[in-house]
């Protein structure tokens, strides 16, 4: 028996008669060129009623007057690439219109453009969304996409571009030729005799299944690395209050986003701030300075949040003051994720600092960096330790395979991993094959197989408009 996956109906129904939409694909403000992008079916129409020309040869740059439809003024003298479909981003016809930067000419392009029948300024990620929608990606590959906008660092673009290139896509398309192929087994068994499916089938198809779920679960258990990559390391400065958290975070953040002053609890709530450490995404926060009885609630509320972020960051820096003796209830905030931030390296003598290290060794507190908070003596050092730490922390984040980068990826597969789990020999093959449907559908929603109408909002709500 062959059995047939859904279809995705939704996809294969969608209207090509759609609005023609059009977007500056640029950013906002001055520039030598801006880009304006338009997709659809009045495309044709478009290019002839500004060029008042005949459709030009497609994907080549034509250097072109653009009229204004109503008084046949020049609007400008732009470059046009024609698009026919569907061998374009979107799937339909488009063009590109290349005009100086100007805010005027495009603000005369977009009035000439509204006047044309059916035509639409886009909706922020509607390029893409027809792009998905005509089946030119899959969901994994627009988020790829947007991922590729918004990357800061060489790793980010990395991972964004294992997405965008389908490399995510291919492996969820193999786990899904594997299940129905495993389906189809068992569905030869509900429909044919017992004495004519041959021999050890089902047992061959069982430890199949046991396979796949071994793939899938080392996929899971890489440590959301995707997630870690895409959003960066956390790290939270901790410590007491006025031990210099405030001071440390401006100097790595290299200017002043933190209050800095003499008086106890100034910081009440979480400051962040991101930078780019030898191209891994940091995340870096000042927390409230610990207390054991804190003043007023909105203090007490600070505490709560920090001991919130000590919980849940990738990395500790516990700052504590080297001109005081240590107190033992903040050393046993110290772990595998801590480096101990010695402050105050401006105030104390050689021997005062070998001491201080000496004591914290004794303890078997090993991960110590000693710094000026204040003049910024030994920071470089600490983000060389810090580097460090992370690169042998995630030695396997940076570096490998593509990636689950997103908390709905991760959910479905896991749905079609406790599935498959489901599935053994003590069963009936009908009660199996739908354990596999079910891993399958589980599988087609991290792709868009299934559920499409539900998933679109959550995929392109963060777009930029213009793509």
């Amino acid at each position: 028996m062959i059995v047939k996956q859904k279809k995705m109906d939704k996809r294969i129904n969608y209207k090509l008669n759609l609005d023609t939409i059009f977007a500056s694909a640029s950013s906002m403000g001055l520039s030598a060129i801006k880009t304006v992008r338009i997709s659809g079916n009045e495309a044709k129409k478009i290019f002839k009623i500004l060029t008042k020309k005949k459709l030009s040869k497609a994907r080549y740059s034509n250097l072109i007057n653009l009229y204004d439809i109503k008084n046949s003024s020049l609007i400008d003298k732009a470059i046009v690439v024609w698009f026919p479909s569907p061998k374009t981003y979107t799937g339909e016809d488009m063009l590109e219109i290349n005009i100086h930067g100007g805010s005027s000419v495009l603000e005369h392009l977009i009035e000439n453009l509204l006047l044309i029948k059916n035509v639409r300024e886009a909706n922020p990620g509607e390029f893409t969304k027809r792009a998905f929608r005509n089946n030119k990606i899959d969901f994994l590959e627009a988020e790829g996409i947007m991922d590729l906008i918004n990357a800061e660092t060489k790793y980010q673009k990395s991972l964004a571009m294992h997405q965008v290139s389908g490399e995510l896509s291919t492996i969820f398309k193999k786990w899904n030729k594997k299940l129905l192929k495993l389906l189809a087994h068992f569905e030869g068994q509900i429909d044919f005799p017992e004495d004519e499916v041959p021999k050890n089938t089902h047992e061959k198809v069982i430890s199949q299944v046991s396979d796949l779920i071994k793939e899938i679960e080392f996929f899971l258990s890489e440590n959301k690395r995707g997630d870690v990559i895409r959003h960066g390391i956390e790290i939270a400065i901790i410590g007491k209050p006025n031990v210099g958290k405030s001071s440390l975070i401006n100097q790595i953040a290299k200017k002043d986003i933190s209050i800095v002053s003499k008086t106890s609890g100034t910081t009440r709530d979480i400051i962040e701030t991101k930078i780019n450490l030898s191209n891994i995404p940091i995340i870096i926060s000042d927390t409230a300075g610990l207390k054991k009885r804190p003043k007023n609630n909105v203090e007490k509320e600070g505490v709560v949040r920090s001991k919130r972020k000590i919980k849940n960051c990738n990395l500790k820096l516990l700052v504590m003051d080297g001109t005081k003796n240590f107190e033992k209830d903040i050393l046993k905030l110290v772990c595998n994720k801590t480096i101990i931030v010695l402050n105050k390296k401006d105030l104390l003598s050689d021997k005062n600092i070998v001491n201080k290290i000496k004591y914290l060794n004794e303890n078997n507190l090993n991960q110590i960096s000693v710094i000026s908070a204040k003049n910024g003596s030994g920071i470089n050092t600490l983000l060389n330790e810090i580097e460090k730490y992370i690169k042998y922390k995630y030695k396997n984040v940076f570096f490998g395979e593509p990636s689950l980068t997103r908390t709905r990826h991760r959910a479905y597969l896991r749905k079609c991993f406790i599935n498959l789990k489901k599935i053994n020999n003590n069963k009936n093959p009908e009660l199996n094959a739908e354990d596999l449907r079910l891993s399958l559908n589980a599988l087609g929603n991290v792709t868009g197989e299934y559920e499409v109408e539900k998933m679109l909002d959550i995929v392109f709500k963060d777009f930029c408009i213009g793509k």
